[in-house]
């Protein structure tokens, strides 16, 4: 229960963070339709777990820039708060905490992105 709220609260400071994000907007392309809603949440944990401030991260930004819950402006979209609640709920099931498990490391969070992030 400890997990759920903190997830919430995280989440809940993301997005007042993400909308209040000033810096210059990379231009990112990806093709995200290619990827399954368990990768797109895995990639969403991996970008929360891989800075220990992740408000202030760039990698953050793009993986949900690609992922396609920001903008291109580095801004949640009409999207973020749904996918959001559902991250919630992914990351409370057996799969979810095994994924946290694996990557307990910024460095182990920063490599799985690496490695499964569209280009």
């Amino acid at each position: 229960m400890r997990t759920a709220l903190g997830i919430a609260i995280i989440t809940l400071g993301l997005t007042a963070a993400a909308a209040c994000h000033r810096g210059a907007p990379i231009a990112v392309r990806a093709d995200s339709s290619r990827l399954t809603e368990d990768q797109r949440h895995r990639l969403y944990a991996a970008a929360l777990a891989a800075s220990s401030s992740p408000l202030d991260s760039d990698l953050f930004r793009i993986v949900c820039e690609r992922i396609e819950i920001f903008d291109s402006a580095g801004k949640p979209n009409d999207r973020y708060a749904e996918f959001v609640a559902a991250h919630v709920s992914w990351s409370m099931k057996p799969d979810g905490q095994q994924f946290r498990r694996e990557i307990k490391s910024e460095e182990k969070a920063r490599e799985y992105i690496s490695q499964n992030l569209p280009r």
